[in-house]
């Protein structure tokens, strides 16, 4: 199964998939809602998936799939790289990550391997020093995303304490070091770098 919501991408990893001989494509969707029903209905071994979408965030879909079909392997394949949200798709259960600019050979390598069992990022992804940083994203932890991502959508600090389970004053320490980190002082400027960076729509 592959979800994206651009059409090119779609067709493309079709192609590719048809190319390959050992790889059959079962569906595609373009929107959350659709992947979901697509996954009821097939019950893939292996979802290919865009982060970003029209109606909602690929990462989001990783709890729900897993749920729904737990055999579906998820690839996440996207146009940002940042490590954060590696270290994101692999803590809700993502066993693959690809950026869009990476070779057919390597997409269909990636799949396999994945198929197989293993897990798979990009090598460009991985720095040869951990403590590099090529992106104000990959200064983020996964919970630091999460309380971001909550932020910029509206939710008060009582909201997101609730929906992560942890106390107000623990998500008031998790802004004041996302302000830091991001050099900003607003929740305005908190949504702006969320927006730019791809996090939110």
């Amino acid at each position: 199964m592959v979800c994206d919501d651009h059409g090119i991408i779609r067709s493309g990893v079709g192609r590719m998939l048809a190319e390959a001989g050992d790889l059959t494509l079962l569906a595609s969707a373009s929107t959350c809602h659709e992947l979901l029903a697509e996954i009821r209905t097939h019950r893939p071994g292996l979802a290919l998936l865009d982060i970003r979408l029209s109606d909602g965030s690929g990462l989001d879909l990783l709890g729900p799939i897993a749920q729904m079909s737990p055999n579906t392997r998820v690839v996440m394949l996207s146009m940002f790289g940042a490590r954060a949200y590696i270290e994101r798709a692999r803590t809700r259960g993502a066993r693959g990550y690809l950026t869009k600019d990476c070779l057919e050979d390597e997409l269909i390598g990636a799949l396999r391997k994945v198929l197989a069992g293993d897990e798979f990022v990009c090598p460009q992804l991985r720095p040869a020093d951990p403590t590099e940083r090529d992106h104000p994203m990959d200064a983020l932890t996964a919970r630091e995303v999460d309380v971001l991502e909550l932020l910029v959508l509206g939710l008060t600090n009582a909201e997101i304490a609730e929906r992560l389970v942890v106390s107000p004053r623990t998500v008031e320490s998790h802004r004041a070091v996302l302000q830091r980190k991001l050099g900003v002082r607003t929740r305005a400027e908190l949504a702006r770098f969320a927006r730019d960076a791809g996090l939110v729509a």
